[in-house]
């Protein structure tokens, strides 16, 4: 009996998406392939001919990274990366969305008196509605962790 990536090398190859359906299991294990902080910094972003390209998210850890391409090669043999590009670019892993995204928080009973203070002599429902809810995402980003 045939092992199946024995039978779907050849298809994907004659299909010229080797290299697509490599990048994608790639994307799939970046957070096990590198541990944060290395992968809230970083992600796979293009892979062509066993080089592939990755995002960093500032200059300061390009450079850093620049110094450990070799490293970053070989925790990558395994999908037959050969070479790596960094590059800087847009990075948004699932580990730095929870971190950038703030989690909804209950209003105290201050704050709620507060935006109705605010709101109440506001007469146009439109505009009294959004000043209302801008109030309450201020205080729920400011608890999340938020500037």
């Amino acid at each position: 009996m045939k092992r199946t990536d024995s039978l779907l090398a050849p298809l994907l190859k004659n299909f010229k998406i080797e290299d697509t359906v490599r990048l994608s299991r790639i994307k799939s294990e970046w957070q096990n392939i590198f541990e944060a902080p290395v992968s809230l910094h970083t992600s796979p972003a293009f892979l062509k001919e066993g080089e592939l390209l990755i995002n960093v998210d500032s200059p300061v850890w390009l450079q850093q990274l620049s110094f450990y391409k070799e490293d970053i090669i070989k925790k990558l043999q395994g999908f037959n990366v050969r070479a790596v590009r960094l590059k800087l670019g847009r990075v948004l892993s699932e580990k730095k969305k929870d971190k950038v995204m703030p989690k909804r928080n209950v209003l105290t009973e201050n704050e709620m008196v507060f935006i109705n203070e605010t709101t109440t002599l506001i007469h146009n429902h439109e505009l009294r509605d959004s000043i209302r809810k801008a109030i309450e995402k201020s205080f729920v980003f400011k608890e999340a962790g938020g500037r």
